[in-house]
């Protein structure tokens, strides 16, 4: 069996399972159950559950946690608030204006653009660029098969 490495692999792993399942003695389980233990009541109030944790830090943390819900209630209420007054509606048809004249001058520049340039070049760099996207992937898949499938 020596000769196969994987079949002496096989016979070993499959022995190793057929083995009966053997129980701690009971004093190494006591000594474990004990470490766990000590090492639970060495923890932290903040780092245990919250019905363990002081009576005021829990007065505490629900006080600040009702704050906190209030505090984004408010905010919400005096944002939509403030978007359905008027000087809020000027202010989103103006920067609706400039958006618009923004992009209607970027069309007519791109359009501008491409037209300025001959189409038999536009469809050369798209060539270019469908070849170039085939080597990256036909290198990245060379790289996969070489590095990490084993053969």
């Amino acid at each position: 069996m020596s000769d196969r490495p994987e079949k002496l692999e096989t016979f070993m792993s499959h022995l190793a399972r057929s083995q009966p399942l053997r129980r701690a003695p009971v004093t190494l389980s006591q000594r474990v159950l004990a470490q766990v233990a000590l090492q639970q009541a060495n923890v932290p109030w903040w780092r245990k559950g919250f019905t363990q944790w002081p009576l005021s830090a829990r007065v505490a943390f629900l006080v600040a946690s009702y704050g906190f819900v209030r505090l984004a209630l408010i905010g919400v209420r005096s944002a939509t608030s403030f978007i359905g007054s008027r000087e809020a509606a000027g202010t989103a048809v103006t920067w609706a204006h400039s958006g618009k004249e923004v992009l209607a001058t970027t069309v007519e520049a791109g359009s501008a653009l491409i037209h300025a340039i001959p189409p038999s070049w536009l469809y050369g760099a798209i060539v270019v660029g469908f070849v170039l996207y085939a080597a990256l992937f036909g290198l990245g898949t060379v790289a996969y098969r070489t590095l990490y499938v084993e053969r």
